[in-house]
């Protein structure tokens, strides 16, 4: 038979070459497609012959967009199920999906899983935020990654869906990361007007926001608007908190108590603090019963709220002691300051209230001495001072030109320091076993303040001081680093041994090298705590009246960068401290020796009194080296700094002959 015949007849197929199939399908036992035959299911009803040859040839492959489907809902699957989803990765195939099957098969729970994984983490946000404020003036507007967020809350309602409150509380988190207040009241009169009932959270989102916007860069001109919108902010939600009956708990309030004071209004926040946490600035050793009886609320006052939304005091916290010194200190009321920080950090102990005297109290005439044994035992509110509490203490106080204070305030800052390193050094021997961290150490911040005041106001003493502090926590921070470096070595080498022994084996050198001492570079990785950190420290979910703050615990590493940063900030600190003090006594001197040349009194500490002192005496008394009766005074030629290249010689000499 020719190949035409073949084609005309239709079996070509017999003619051609057996296709190549796999070695599998050759050692399969079951016969060929070829040889099938269809059998009709007797339960069937009858069928038509063309009906039996569609069944015959009816594919049992899928519909492909049905495969396009389910492969983009495992690859979002997938994307999702890791730990850190990719948000960019999340957000292109959601948006693939979206456009394929459309919102209305598209699982819920698959909406809500998008709504939390396709914009990047609050803490990202925030830095990226503050860096692009930094950069540029332009105004706060909505991010790409808010309008993200607004087309998955779209489509959880384009699927007949309704989103819960939890839905919106992820959009009032990316406000408050980007600090966005606005678009917080905005999105929250929409929760309203849904008929939603707001929680505690939902109004500690909103004031996190209004906080989160203070903290962030503008311009001078623009900080007072922005100040004026979250006072009115801050007291629309006090307000409306006070309308629905929520009490305000100690995180909303200390939220609030950031956001007031910077509106540098002193008697509203001396009410909010009587209020909010039971203190009052004016008597903050008694009882707030009595204080609240015999001072009238401000009705006037945009805190006077906070009286009816707070049903008792709120703990007192060391967060809230840092706000409370800040914004006295910028009030500039230094012996208010003063007192609240010696009240709230060193209360009288309980036995205390059995000693007061009552010789003087007007009522004791017509009612008798109280039997202390009735009167109830009352504990002021108090909290443990860090680092930072001391920093803004120091950094007000010398603001405020108290040089006397400062310097005390310091010395007792080198003292707590020293003191709780020893007791820190005490509980190595408890190691690998958990070691309370350190809340107190001084670094540049607790210094700069004092040196500063000490630099406008010439004082010489003061600033001799300041560099032999300087030097000394230095030396003291230089030896803490050796020591708790060999600590962390001895820990890494138990540690080997502890392995060598438990396993049997012997183990590589190589794979457990002792702990480097930290770099620079290693330190510069430390962050610093500022506010905006401060504010997104808290917990939004924490009760009303929250239970004492977790312990920290040591960690050596975190404790060896920080050692070794505050170093790095001291060494160069130290150098300028002493550059600046010689050209300090170098223009007295000069000063000074231009008066005795002139034949003017100069005043002699040694003998109380003016003196017109010859020249040679006053040479041998400020140490002039080689000097005649005849000569001029000394003058001070400029000092290179070390940032400065050193200039040529003859350019020196010239100068100097100049000014001569």
């Amino acid at each position: 038979m020719t190949r035409g015949t073949s084609l005309r007849l239709g079996l070509s197929h017999l003619t051609r070459k057996p296709p190549q199939t796999s070695a599998r399908r050759l050692i399969h036992s079951s016969p060929s497609c070829a040889f099938a035959v269809t059998l009709s299911n007797v339960l069937d009803p009858p069928s038509t012959h063309a009906q039996s040859t569609r069944d015959v040839h009816r594919t049992p492959l899928r519909n492909p967009q049905e495969k396009v489907q389910e492969g983009l809902f495992e690859q979002l699957e997938l994307e999702l199920s890791g730990s850190k989803p990719a948000c960019d990765r999340v957000w292109g195939t959601y948006m693939d999906l979206l456009q394929t099957v459309g919102a209305r098969h598209i699982p819920l729970e698959v909406h809500k899983r998008v709504l939390r994984a396709c914009t990047p983490s609050t803490e990202e946000l925030r830095v990226s935020t503050a860096l692009r404020l930094r950069s540029t003036t332009a105004p706060l507007t909505s991010t790409q990654w808010g309008g993200r967020l607004e087309t998955v809350i779209n489509g959880i309602e384009a699927a007949g869906q309704k989103p819960t409150l939890e839905d919106y509380h992820v959009l009032l988190a990316h406000f408050a990361a980007v600090g966005d207040h606005t678009g917080a009241v905005q999105l929250y009169k929409g929760l309203m007007e849904k008929g939603f009932e707001p929680e505690p959270k939902t109004y500690g989102l909103i004031l996190q926001a209004t906080a989160h916007r203070l903290t962030l860069p503008c311009t001078p001109a623009q900080q007072p608007k922005y100040v004026r919108q979250a006072t009115a902010v801050c007291r629309d939600v006090l307000t409306e908190m006070w309308g629905r009956g929520i009490t305000v708990s100690s995180v909303n309030l200390d939220l609030a108590m950031r956001i007031l004071k910077e509106s540098a209004d002193g008697e509203a926040f001396a009410q909010f603090m009587r209020v909010g946490y039971g203190i009052d600035l004016d008597y903050p050793d008694r009882s707030p019963v009595e204080v609240l009886e015999r001072q009238a609320v401000i009705p006037e006052a945009a805190e006077a709220v906070v009286e009816k939304s707070v049903s008792e005091p709120q703990p007192f916290s060391t967060a809230a002691l840092n706000t409370t010194i800040d914004t006295l200190g910028r009030l500039g009321n230094v012996s208010k300051l003063v007192q609240t920080f010696e009240v709230l950090t060193k209360p009288l102990p309980l036995e205390a209230n059995q000693h007061f005297s009552h010789t003087f109290d007007e009522e004791d005439d017509d009612f008798g001495i109280a039997n202390p044994a009735s009167t109830p035992v009352y504990q002021a509110p108090h909290a443990k001072p860090n680092t930072t509490t001391y920093n803004l203490l120091i950094k007000h106080i010398a603001r405020a030109g108290h040089g006397a204070l400062a310097r005390h305030y310091l010395q007792e800052a080198m003292v707590l320091d020293r003191v709780t390193d020893t007791a820190n050094r005490a509980k190595m021997r408890l190691l690998p076993e958990p070691v309370p961290a350190p809340h107190f150490a001084v670094n540049k911040g607790t210094i700069l303040p004092v040196f500063g005041l000490a630099n406008r106001d010439k004082d010489i003493t003061l600033m001799r001081w300041v560099s032999w502090v300087t030097r000394h926590t230095l030396r003291r921070k230089e030896h803490d680093l050796a020591f708790y470096t060999s600590i962390a070595r001895g820990l890494e080498s138990r540690k080997v041994a502890r392995a060598v022994y438990v396993s049997d084996s012997p183990v590589a050198s190589t794979s457990h090298e002792p702990l480097p001492p930290p770099t620079v570079a290693a330190s510069q990785a430390v962050p610093t705590v500022d506010e905006a950190e401060a504010i997104f420290a808290v917990d939004l979910d924490a009760p009303f009246t929250p239970s004492p703050p977790p312990v920290k615990f040591l960690d050596l590493s975190l404790h060896l960068r920080l050692l070794q940063r505050d170093i790095n900030q001291l060494n160069p600190l130290h150098q300028d401290i002493e550059e600046i003090v010689a050209r300090t006594v170098q223009r007295v001197k000069e000063r000074l020796g231009r008066r005795v040349w002139g034949a003017k009194n100069v005043y002699l500490l040694h003998s109380g009194q003016r003196e017109v002192l010859p020249r040679p005496a006053w040479s041998e008394l400020v140490h002039y080296k080689n000097m005649k009766p005849d000569d001029e005074p000394p003058r001070n030629r400029r000092r290179r700094t070390r940032t400065q290249a050193h200039p040529t010689t003859s350019f020196s000499t010239s100068a100097s002959v100049d000014r001569a």
